[in-house]
């Protein structure tokens, strides 16, 4: 075991399917032995040998098994743990449960002055916000994990949370900082045995002294890190860094130096996007492949059911064709046999796509059919809670799954299998979240000022979902009281390389910035994200409130 367990640390890095092969050796000998200890532990090496290879789901299954047995036996381990399950949930793209395993996991260190775990805890914990873009909570939680790390005397932990302090100044403009840091790290550093935290210190040196305006003393940094970088292998980094480098050589006026990097950056581009392609559509086809099986056998299933209807069925189609060669005969005998052939083959055509378009409405129809069940347990929930924030809040989700609902609904019963119509689709959720909202007085007036067109569900459920929690957050908090001068504009079209969705209101406005701390706001930034979009308020006291929504990743189908 001790063996196979130096093997695994030895290739971890440099070949991760060989060090899994050895982790499942001591995994073997571990259960040999019944030793449910070293079983816990083998588990927790797999866990981090699935999350190198990217295998999300496989990794939180081991960490799970480990975690239940180090929850209540050691809670140091039980803290490394519950690190990996957030680093898990955090390449997944889950951040919300990543950060809470990870605070979970800086709680229990720093109770047991683990400063160690507990630094990287809080230095994964600002990751998260950095990658939220809230730089001035990531610097804080990063300035934490060093001030702990510090008091370890450990360097190999010292250095990469310190240079990820320096990255969180340079985030947020701080370059006296964030050069202040760099510096430090460069008295500490072992430039020869720890090249890859060399590297990305001198190219944090070189940005920050660009951005100061000191072009020649950057470059040279920068011009360091990319020969640390392509000497030693780090491809991926070297290739990070192409574009502060080609924008240092404009800065120095070293035009032909810049164009030979910009010329090999984008050929590495280009093949990384091709590579990435191949991907998502291998991915694409094995997801329908398993649909279209989970169809099939669903179909299978009610083939009894239906008997009596396919043998009437199939006497209409027998009749349908006594028919058909009667009409071909009585054209004419000479072009019979050729017109059967070519009824046979438009036949077996229009079989082929019907087959097709079935599978697909057969999904989106079990699909629409789980968000409405959904839906009505939430109503039914709704309906027997008395706390009148409690209702407003399963109302809200209600809303949330109907604007769902509607996307698969219109796959379903339309020719549209795969795209949706923005204008009619807005329309009908527009009009759904204003009239599942109850006024004393007036009911609310608006307008839709929707481009039509056809994009994929990807883009059209995010968009959809925000647009629900803008006009809900318009009708709760824009109006005192809805009178017949009150109104809500929707408006939606492609703008150059962008669509763009607003949301104006003609309320009491408000001053300052939006709160972020609801469930809706959160959520809007999370799709946001997905979407590659930036939401912006503006606001004047009493003279309402344009909520803006541009979105830069999309797909058009028609």
């Amino acid at each position: 075991m001790e063996t196979y367990n130096k093997l695994r640390r030895a290739t971890y890095y440099s070949n991760p399917k060989e060090s899994q092969k050895f982790t499942f050796k001591y995994l073997e000998f571990s259960k040999k032995r019944k030793d449910s200890f070293h079983t816990a532990i083998a588990n927790f090496y797999l866990g981090n040998s699935y999350v190198v290879q990217s295998n999300y789901e496989n990794a939180l299954n081991r960490y799970l098994k480990s975690a239940d047995y180090f929850e209540k036996r050691d809670s140091s381990r039980y803290s490394s743990v519950l690190n990996g399950i957030g680093a898990a949930y955090e390449n997944s793209g889950n951040d919300s449960l990543s950060l809470k395993y990870f605070k979970k996991s800086q709680i229990i260190s720093q109770s047991r002055g683990d400063l160690r775990r507990s630094a990287i805890a809080l230095n994964n914990i600002g990751n998260i916000y950095k990658n939220r873009g809230e730089y001035q909570t990531a610097k804080e939680y990063m300035e934490n994990a060093v001030a702990d790390i510090e008091t370890t005397g450990k360097k190999q932990y010292i250095i990469p949370l310190t240079i990820n302090l320096a990255n969180a100044y340079t985030d947020l403009n701080d370059f006296d900082k964030s050069l202040k840091s760099f510096k430090k790290i460069l008295t500490q550093i072992d430039t020869i045995k720890d090249i890859y935290s060399y590297a990305a210190t001198l190219r944090g040196l070189g940005t920050s002294n660009i951005a100061k305006g000191k072009n020649k003393l950057g470059l040279g940094y920068l011009k360091q890190a990319y020969k640390k970088y392509n000497s030693s292998d780090f491809f991926d980094e070297r290739y990070d860094m192409m574009p502060d480098l080609i924008n240092a050589y404009k800065l120095n006026n070293q035009y032909k130096k810049g164009l030979f990097l910009f010329d090999e950056y984008n050929a590495i581009k280009d093949s990384i996007f091709n590579t990435e392609k191949d991907k998502n559509l291998t991915e694409a086809l094995q997801k329908y492949e398993v649909e279209k099986k989970d169809v099939e056998l669903k179909l299978l299933k009610v083939e009894g059911e239906k008997n009596e209807q396919q043998k009437k069925l199939y006497s209409f189609i027998a009749l349908a064709g006594i028919l058909i060669a009667g009409l071909l005969g009585f054209f004419g005998y000479k072009n019979r046999k050729k017109n059967t052939i070519l009824d046979k083959q438009k036949r077996m055509l229009e079989i082929t796509l019907d087959e097709k378009n079935t599978l697909l409405k057969e999904v989106h129809h079990r699909v629409k059919n789980s968000f409405q069940i959904v839906s009505s347990l939430l109503y039914l929930q709704s309906e027997n809670v008395d706390d009148k924030e409690a209702k407003i809040a399963i109302k809200e989700a209600e809303n949330r799954v109907r604007s769902m609902v509607l996307i698969h609904q219109r796959l379903y019963n339309k020719d549209e299998l795969v795209g949706i119509n923005t204008q009619d689709y807005f329309s009908d959720l527009v009009r759904d979240v204003i009239e599942s909202h109850q006024f004393k007085k007036e009911k609310i007036q608006y307008e839709l000022k929707v481009e039509p067109m056809v994009l994929d569900i990807e883009t059209t459920t995010p968009i959809g979902l925000i647009l629900n929690e803008l006009i809900v957050n318009t009708l709760k908090h824009a109006f005192e009281e809805v009178d017949e001068n009150s109104k809500i504009i929707v408006i939606f079209a492609k703008e150059k390389n962008e669509l763009v969705l607003k949301v104006i209101d003609n309320g009491k406005g408000f001053e300052g910035e939006i709160k972020s701390t609801s469930f809706g706001i959160t959520l809007m930034k999370a799709l946001s994200k997905k979407l590659k979009a930036s939401l912006n308020y503006i606001s004047e006291p009493s003279k309402g409130t344009k909520a803006i929504l541009n979105i830069k990743k999309f797909s058009i189908l028609s």
